[in-house]
């Protein structure tokens, strides 16, 4: 009898032993080979408000790291969650709320975008994020039907492990010197006509194929469950 207790035992240790690697998880959730960087596209300037697209009970106590307001703190330029982004209620529409958010800072380095872009270049970003996380939203629908399991979300909330709290570093250190609206290190001109919206726009929507929006989801959906 203790003998076979003894290989019952040594069976049950052997199968908690052979748990999927991280690298292994990811594979199996079909995530793309730059999820770290899709991701960080995603969450780098997230707000509470963003997450509470996802789940309506999000605040401060998240594990999301998002590129700091104040830039000019070189020894914390990433904060390891995404803090609240307070909005007025002088105007009617949430739209107006959220420009006269963006242009009452402008000239205060506070937004998180450093000193290199123009006013039209920083309401563009505020948008083009806002309406990124809404697309995401489409695909986390479908995430929430067959979530993934705690072991992924181990993995993926690991961000110093996995490249993504890299990946958020490297936007902010880019804000520094320029206006890096992705994470393709390509070089982006001045938004000022119609013919640098269209670089503008084409480099937007690169964020918007299947792949990235999916790595996000399933991100998000991991950052925001536990609320």
């Amino acid at each position: 009898m203790n003998c076979f207790l003894l290989i019952a035992a040594l069976l049950c240790s052997s199968a908690a032993a052979v748990q999927p690697s991280c690298k292994e998880l990811y594979a199996s959730y079909y995530l793309s080979q730059n999820f770290n960087e899709t991701i960080a596209h995603t969450i780098h300037c997230m707000s509470v408000q963003g997450l509470r697209l996802f789940n309506p009970r999000a605040n401060e106590d998240n594990r999301v790291p998002t590129v700091n307001h104040n830039i000019q703190d070189e020894k914390k330029l990433v904060l390891p969650f995404a803090p609240e982004d307070p909005r007025g209620e002088d105007f009617t529409t949430e739209t107006m709320n959220i420009m006269d958010a963006i242009l009452s800072r402008i000239g205060k380095d506070d937004d998180g975008l450093g000193p290199n872009w123009s006013s039209t270049e920083r309401i563009v970003h505020k948008f083009h994020m806002i309406d990124v996380w809404h697309r995401v939203r489409e695909v986390y629908k479908e995430v929430l039907d067959n979530p993934p399991q705690d072991d992924l979300c181990n993995c993926l909330l690991d961000t110093t492990s996995n490249g993504i709290y890299q990946a958020v570093h490297w936007v902010a250190e880019h804000y520094k010197s320029g206006t890096p609206i992705t994470l393709l290190n390509r070089p982006i001109p001045k938004l000022k006509d119609a013919k640098s919206w269209k670089v503008w726009k084409t480099r937007l929507v690169y964020y918007y194929k299947r792949p990235s929006l999916y790595d996000s989801s399933l991100f998000l959906y991991c950052a925001t469950k536990h609320f």
